[in-house]
């Protein structure tokens, strides 16, 4: 006779670090603070919409105790998948220093070894791949937000590029709040003033932009740290995208935003 196996219904003390947009919902990513693993907390019922969200506090640096059980037969990368009911406790906000305390105690010095060099093309990985769905990873050099874009259907494409493992990356964003940030800015910049080129002044106009918010992100802190996490398979790839990044500064800028 095989074995049997079942998942008792438990309680997790998580802490939040990152909030993405999924398709039409929100996807949350944690860290358990009773085993300090990564933990995917996903919805018995269906798709979490941003009123769930809001209504229960569910922000990074908040600690959120959901009831449930890990989700069985699951598939590598997303093996951190957590199956929670409806009911989620709202704990506190963690401190700047417990946050960064986090940070640095959770963080891999490279990217490719934490993926175990399965980093295809600098993009994506096989599915069914046995690494992590969700890594935290500290630069030695800072990030860059290369490029915003927003399309005519408001659905905004943001690109940042770093360096780890002596390798270069070049992700989509896909941090909500930061998102939500720096589409804001973008909005509420200087239209360019046009003389006898107006490509030109676009360009000039864009770059100042971008150096502007680079600077104002990530040039006034002496760590960087950038969450990346793995797509459920698209096309038969599972892609590699920013779920976060991270400095003392940003996070106290994007987080007063987001509370605003």
């Amino acid at each position: 006779m095989g074995k049997s196996y079942t998942s008792k219904i438990t309680h997790v003390h998580v802490l939040i670090t990152d909030l993405t947009y999924m398709r039409n919902s929100v996807c949350i990513a944690g860290v358990n603070l009773d085993t300090f693993k990564n933990i995917r907390p996903v919805m018995f019922s269906g798709k979490i919409q941003m009123d769930f969200i809001e209504a229960n506090n569910i922000y990074p640096c908040a600690v959120c105790t959901f009831t449930g059980m890990p989700k069985i037969n699951t598939t590598p990368p997303h093996t951190e998948d957590f199956s929670v009911r409806d009911s989620v406790s709202f704990r506190r906000f963690v401190s700047q220093n417990e946050w960064q305390e986090l940070l640095q105690h959770s963080s891999s010095h490279s990217l490719p070894d934490r993926l175990n060099n399965s980093i295809q093309e600098d993009k994506w990985i096989a599915p069914a791949t046995d690494v992590p769905s969700l890594s935290l990873i500290k630069l030695e050099t800072k990030p860059i937000i290369r490029s915003i874009t927003i399309s005519k259907d408001n659905r905004p494409d943001i690109r940042a590029s770093f360096t780890s493992g002596n390798r270069q990356f070049c992700l989509k964003v896909n941090d909500l709040q930061l998102i939500d940030f720096l589409v804001s800015r973008y909005q509420m910049r200087e239209p360019a003033t046009y003389a006898d080129d107006a490509y030109a002044d676009d360009a000039i106009a864009g770059e100042q932009f971008l150096q502007g918010i680079n600077d104002d992100l990530f040039q006034k802190d002496t760590y960087t740290y950038v969450r990346i996490g793995l797509t459920r398979p698209y096309q038969e790839k599972c892609w590699l995208q920013i779920n976060g990044l991270y400095t003392a500064h940003s996070d106290t800028l994007i987080r007063k935003f987001s509370t605003d």
